[in-house]
């Protein structure tokens, strides 16, 4: 998968729904490495509630589920959205089965045991999906806009280059936008378990601030630093 691909799925929820079979543990990892956050449940009344309240963008899905049929939750979101890539993971491969999936248009249908190469084509495939139907630009302010695709900060329409730091950090805060995000989850999401000196940390802070406007970064001085509208 490219890297840019990579990023949309980054930026997203995914909501998983199973039982805790031999396969639930493995597709876990995977959706972690792959997702902003994994919503897990065994069930369709929480699988809804998840689907209204959190807005998942991705849903993988078993249907041999011990309290419902898979495909009838599958049946209500697609009433609800067309769109939004479906994969289902199942170990029933007979015709019948075959003719319901291709019915609700999924971006794939997994068999168990799940190969993870499998599994990882059809989040491509997802990926691809979200790419072609949403927009992928966040705005920090009304003249002041960053492109998650080719990594680009816009100033009245005007691109700002940003080193690879600077473009982590201006992520990690637009991810957490109107929120303070601590010192030490941002030097350990830079720099992982390097060492870095506090000169070197506040000049990344100051570059970036620098950027994008002093006044779009709002510090709360020794606790953190977040990105405000203005």
């Amino acid at each position: 998968m490219s890297i840019s691909l990579k990023k949309i799925l980054k930026n997203k929820y995914v909501l998983y729904i199973s039982n805790k079979d031999t396969s639930y543990t493995k597709i876990i990892k995977i959706l972690d490495i792959f997702f902003k956050k994994t919503l897990w449940t065994d069930n369709q009344k929480e699988a809804n509630n998840l689907y209204e309240k959190v807005n998942p963008r991705v849903i993988v899905t078993d249907i041999l589920l011990e309290k419902h049929d898979g495909f009838d939750f599958i049946k209500e979101i697609r009433k609800r959205d067309e769109k939004i890539p479906i994969i289902v993971i199942s170990s029933k491969k007979d015709t019948t089965t075959l003719i319901k999936a291709i019915k609700l248009n999924l971006t794939d249908y997994i068999l168990k045991p799940v190969d993870i190469n499998s599994l990882i084509y059809a989040l491509n495939n997802s990926a691809k999906k979200l790419l072609n139907g949403e927009s992928h630009t966040i705005s920090i302010s009304r003249n002041k806009h960053y492109n998650y695709i080719d990594n680009s900060l816009y100033i009245n329409k005007k691109i700002v280059k940003l080193t690879k730091n600077e473009t982590i950090l201006l992520e990690l805060l637009l991810e957490n936008k109107s929120s303070i995000v601590r010192i030490e989850k941002i030097k350990s999401h830079i720099w992982k378990d390097k060492e870095v000196s506090e000169s070197a940390f506040k000049s990344l802070i100051s570059r970036l601030s620098n950027k994008i406007g002093k006044e779009s970064i709002t510090n709360s001085f020794g606790i953190g630093y977040g990105i405000i509208d203005n």
